[in-house]
C-alpha cells in the first residue's frame, strides 16, 4: 500500500470552457496527464491525497462530473477544501453528494489502515510571502485582485480561524502515522517555524502536503524538513501533473 498526492486538479467536466491552459502550455490537456500518470503508478488498495481547488464548478450540481472522474480513478481518495472550490457549501452535503471512493477531511480527520490524515484550507499568511518564487500568469478570470479583496486584517482574521479548524482536526489524530493536508503552505519557502508548524510539532506530526502555489520559477528550491517534519509542494504542474509518492507501507 502507498500513499500518493496531488493538489488543484482544477476540474471542469461539468461546466465546459473552462480550461486550464489558459495559464500556460503546461496546461495543455491537463486532465489527461493526470489520468495516465495516476493510472500508471497507482493501484486500488493505494491511498491519495488531493490538497484542495478539486474542481472549478460554482455550485454542487456541477461539481458532480468531477467527482465522478476522480470517483473512477483506482485507489482511496481525500479530500480538502481550496480557495476555489466554490461548489463547497457545508460538510454535511458534500459528504452527501461524494461517490464511495472520495473522503472529505473538514474539521475531522480519516482514519486508513493505521494511517490518520488531518487537514483543512488554511490561509495567505501576513507571516511570509511566495512572490519571488512565482512567474505570475494574470488569471483571465478573476475580477478582483486579492489586493483590492482582503485587507490585511480580514487576512489575519481568515487565517486565525483557518488555525482553530487545523487544531480541531490535529486533536483527533490517534495513529502513529500522522498526515496534514492544507491546501495553503503553512511555512515559508526557506522553512521559517509558523503558528502552523507549531501545531504540527505539538501533534507529532510526520508529513505536511499542500498546493496553491503556481507557475514557480524553474530551478527554485522550496520547502523540506523542518523539525523532523517534511513539508511537500504537490501542485499538479509543480509536479508536472503526475502524483507524488508520500509514504510505502
Amino acid at each position: 500500500m502507498k500513499i500518493f498526492a496531488i493538489a488543484d486538479l482544477h476540474l471542469s467536466f461539468g461546466i465546459p470552457g473552462k480550461e486550464m491552459d489558459v495559464f500556460g502550455k503546461q496546461w495543455e490537456g491537463w486532465t489527461d496527464k493526470i489520468f495516465n500518470h495516476w493510472n500508471e503508478q497507482i493501484d486500488s488498495e493505494d491511498l491519495v491525497l488531493l490538497p484542495g481547488d478539486i474542481s472549478w464548478a460554482m455550485h454542487p450540481s456541477d461539481v458532480m462530473a468531477d467527482f465522478d472522474w476522480i470517483n473512477d480513478l483506482p485507489g482511496t481518495k481525500v479530500i480538502i477544501r481550496g480557495n476555489h472550490d466554490y461548489w463547497f457549501s457545508s460538510a454535511k452535503k458534500a459528504r452527501e453528494a461524494l461517490p464511495p471512493s472520495i473522503h472529505l477531511v473538514h474539521n475531522d480527520v480519516f482514519h486508513w489502515n493505521g494511517v490518520d490524515i488531518a487537514g483543512t484550507r488554511l490561509w495567505d499568511s501576513p507571516a511570509f510571502s511566495f512572490e519571488q518564487y512565482i512567474h505570475f500568469v494574470k488569471n483571465p478570470r478573476a475580477k478582483v485582485s486579492l489586493e483590492e479583496r482582503e485587507s490585511k486584517e480580514h487576512m489575519e482574521k481568515i487565517y486565525e480561524r483557518e488555525l482553530h479548524r487545523l487544531e480541531l482536526s490535529l486533536k483527533q489524530l490517534k495513529s502513529d502515522t500522522r498526515l496534514v493536508m492544507t491546501h495553503y503552505p503553512p511555512v515559508s519557502a526557506d522553512l521559517q517555524p509558523s503558528l502552523a508548524s507549531q501545531l504540527f510539532e505539538k501533534y507529532h506530526v510526520q508529513a505536511v502536503v499542500f498546493g496553491h502555489l503556481h507557475s514557480l520559477k524553474k530551478g527554485v528550491s522550496m520547502f523540506g524538513e523542518l523539525n523532523g517534519i517534511e513539508y511537500i509542494l504537490t501542485s499538479c504542474d509543480y509536479l508536472d501533473f503526475c502524483p507524488k509518492k508520500i509514504l510505502d507501507l
